[in-house]
């Protein structure tokens, strides 16, 4: 008789936050198919973490001062602090690795190492080292939580770097394109043949990043009338948009995986401008992999790790000031063949390096269930 391997995957919030989806729920097929017995469970509610998320995305004044906000946020947290008495409870069933999916809770960490016998591992991403992201933790600090585990993942090389100063075995594991999704319902979407559509996907939280290329997209816009800018994620609050010009754009506030997929599918050109800062090379290339996947052109900023996956004029552009953006830009928008070529090239890289069959198996080696 085989015994399978058992593995408790802890989340935040589940699906709410787009890193629960792609560096934790998305392998449960993929981890099943190798012969471990996965079991998922969050640390807060999935509901109460999305009602919670809305009001904040109504504004931060809102969040803080409002009564009905401080009440969801306390209510937020009480919640938490029960589901840990659960998640306790469950770790205690024998499993083999506990996997905390940036679960920033010391309290819970302790608790688990006292009492279970299970490989503690802790997946490190979104920049949470940094000093803008400290509020982020509920007790102690990240190097507590860093030094505690048994060892530590990262989807980037920066986060692996600072990751190392407290924590031995610690792992490189890239976020999934998730390609194989995208080519789930590539047959049934289609690029506009009327226009050609700039699009960026995201979250309020990065929306300043376009004002990295807000000069260079009012030239392109004056230049080729035949060009329209479509923004994914912008959440409720406009006033973080440029104060667009000439630039012609559509908006939506929020999005499913789904309904990313097939905006991104309807792209020709993707956009992922970076400031040249320690936050920006903290983020990863998640955005990079999903253009590519969607067989979208991706012109980025070289910046962190676009430099090492995006070649250019191969299977993406790289743009280092305005007036690269604007001849990059340019040269995509007037040139289909261009266009098509690296868009194609982009594909294959997400296919070769970032399928989830890749990912999976570097996953499976950190948490040491192979």
């Amino acid at each position: 008789m085989i015994v399978m391997k058992r593995l408790l995957i802890v989340t935040e919030a589940g699906t709410v936050s787009p890193s629960g989806w792609v560096r934790a729920l998305i392998y449960k097929d993929n981890l099943e198919n190798c012969g471990i017995s996965v079991r998922y469970v969050s640390r807060q509610p999935e509901g109460l973490a999305r009602i919670v998320n809305r009001q904040w995305a109504l504004g931060r004044f809102m969040y803080h001062f409002n009564a009905v906000g401080a009440l969801l946020a306390r209510a937020s947290a009480k919640v938490a602090n029960l589901r840990e008495n659960a998640i306790v409870r469950m770790a205690r069933d024998g499993y083999d690795v506990i996997y905390l999916q940036k679960v920033c809770s010391l309290s819970l960490l302790r608790r688990l190492r006292k009492e279970t016998k299970a490989r503690l591992i802790f997946d490190l991403n979104d920049g949470l080292w940094l000093p803008a992201n400290r509020g982020f933790f509920r007790d102690g600090n990240l190097e507590q939580i860093l030094s505690g585990v048994d060892a530590v993942t990262c989807d980037n090389p920066y986060g692996v770097k600072h990751a190392e100063k407290f924590c031995h075995d610690v792992y490189l594991v890239p976020d999934p394109s998730q390609v194989e999704e995208f080519d789930k319902i590539r047959p049934l979407v289609t690029k506009p043949v009327d226009k050609v559509v700039i699009g960026w996907i995201g979250s309020p939280g990065t929306l300043f990043n376009l004002f990295k290329i807000w000069e260079a997209l009012e030239r392109v816009f004056v230049a080729e009338p035949g060009v329209s800018l479509r923004i994914i994620g912008v959440g409720e609050d406009r006033q973080l948009l440029p104060r667009f010009e000439n630039v012609r754009y559509t908006t939506m506030a929020r999005y499913s995986t789904n309904e990313m997929m097939q905006e991104v599918l309807r792209m020709h050109i993707g956009l992922f401008p970076l400031f040249n800062v320690d936050d920006s090379r903290a983020r990863g290339i998640l955005k990079a992999e999903i253009y590519m996947s969607g067989e979208t052109a991706v012109i980025a900023s070289p910046v962190g790790q676009c430099r090492d996956i995006i070649q250019d004029g191969v299977n993406g552009m790289l743009a280092h000031n305005t007036a690269m953006w604007i001849e990059q830009l340019l040269r995509l928008v007037r040139d289909a063949s261009l266009r098509q070529r690296v868009a194609r090239a982009g594909l294959e890289t997400a296919r070769q390096d970032f399928s989830l069959a890749a990912t999976s198996e570097r996953l499976i080696e950190a948490l040491a269930l192979n």
